[in-house]
């Protein structure tokens, strides 16, 4: 029953990766254009393929990826003890119970952590990082969705989903814990480790669109893509998979919707 119900689960998240891996292609080719021009006119010379055909191909590898490690994610977390409640709920056919305190928190976490990437640019960074200064940040609709849908469940589905639950699992078989017994620590641990490889991901694609990675880009990109990920992996430990999916995908709403009008 668990297998079939996972298997639903883990479905929906891919086929919501799939419409968000439409988007990542125009939308970091946007990015590209936007930070270098000259490496934007590369990138497009060297595209082999119809680009209605690469973003399909990039589409269908997120999803297909995402089916994947979702469903592995799914076993490993039961197994840990993380709550996947809501899914279950939805495809059970039973009464959704959603936590209102949770879920509000969940979009407060987004807010701040839309601050943080928008604020520390304005801030401060644009003054350490010429690029930044020079680069008119402004709403951008794929941005959002691509942010939103790709962003808020993919790297949900990576970090917390899977990583979180098999580090939480590996501890829970070491010291023979339960979920509810295991010392907090080995929770901040999972959490934190997740947020700096979350980072530390993020280093090479701030290599291409700055054309260098230096002291003060690397502290940008730790601190900046770092810090969702401490907000991120608390709530899957202390509410659920959703809760996580919904304040990540909420720091893309209010960075495109609020923090970028108002400092842009």
């Amino acid at each position: 029953m668990k297998l079939k119900l996972d298997f639903k689960i883990a479905l929906l998240l891919a086929v919501i990766c799939f419409i968000g891996g439409l988007l990542i292609i125009p939308y970091s080719f946007n990015a590209l254009q936007s930070l270098l021009p000259a490496e934007f006119e590369k990138a497009i010379a060297s595209i082999t393929m119809p680009f209605p055909i690469l973003m399909l191909v990039s589409a269908l590898q997120v999803g297909i990826v995402t089916l994947i490690l979702a469903f592995i994610g799914l076993k490993v977390a039961r197994k840990a003890g993380f709550s996947i409640a809501i899914l279950d709920a939805l495809f059970n056919k039973e009464k959704i119970l959603i936590d209102k305190a949770g879920m509000l928190l969940a979009i407060v976490f987004g807010a701040i952590t839309a601050f943080t990437l928008s604020g520390g640019d304005y801030f401060y960074f644009q003054y350490k990082i010429e690029a930044i200064a020079q680069t008119e940040q402004k709403f951008s609709l794929i941005g959002l969705a691509a942010g939103a849908l790709y962003g808020g469940v993919f790297e949900e589905v990576l970090l917390r989903l899977l990583f979180m639950s098999i580090v939480i699992w590996i501890f829970l078989i070491i010291t023979r814990k339960t979920f509810g017994t295991l010392n907090p620590a080995f929770f901040w641990f999972a959490i934190i480790l997740a947020a700096v490889l979350f980072a530390v991901g993020h280093l090479p694609a701030t290599e291409v669109y700055f054309g260098e990675l230096n002291s003060t880009l690397i502290v940008r990109s730790l601190l900046l893509n770092g810090i969702g990920g401490i907000f991120f992996g608390y709530l899957y430990w202390k509410k659920g998979l959703e809760y996580a999916i919904v304040a990540h995908m909420f720091s893309h709403i209010w960075l495109q919707i609020v923090f970028i009008p108002i400092f842009y």
